[in-house]
């Protein structure tokens, strides 16, 4: 798929953390019985899991739509990065 618009879906997904948050918000304002403390401490975590999990994801589409880190495959800039951080070979002084 074309890398523009994964990049525009990552981002698209990553603006539901706040839906997520609104969802336990009004469940625990509204529940007949409110969640108890770790209920809700549980689901807090998980919406920060997945939040997490959703930037990675973020990130790592950016970085294949402007061919950064592991996805850089232009030599030019692969020499310049080798030259300004020069990998050290194992075994060598």
């Amino acid at each position: 798929m074309n890398n523009q618009i994964d990049l525009e879906s990552a981002i698209m997904v990553a603006w539901q953390t706040s839906e997520d948050i609104d969802l336990l918000y009004k469940h625990h304002g509204d529940a007949p019985r409110p969640m108890t403390e770790d209920e809700v401490a549980t689901a807090l975590l998980g919406i920060k899991a997945l939040h997490d999990m959703r930037m990675e994801k973020l990130m790592d589409t950016y970085y294949r739509k402007m061919e950064l880190d592991q996805y850089c495959t232009d030599p030019v800039k692969l020499a310049a990065r080798e030259a300004m951080f020069p990998i050290k070979k194992k075994g060598k002084k």
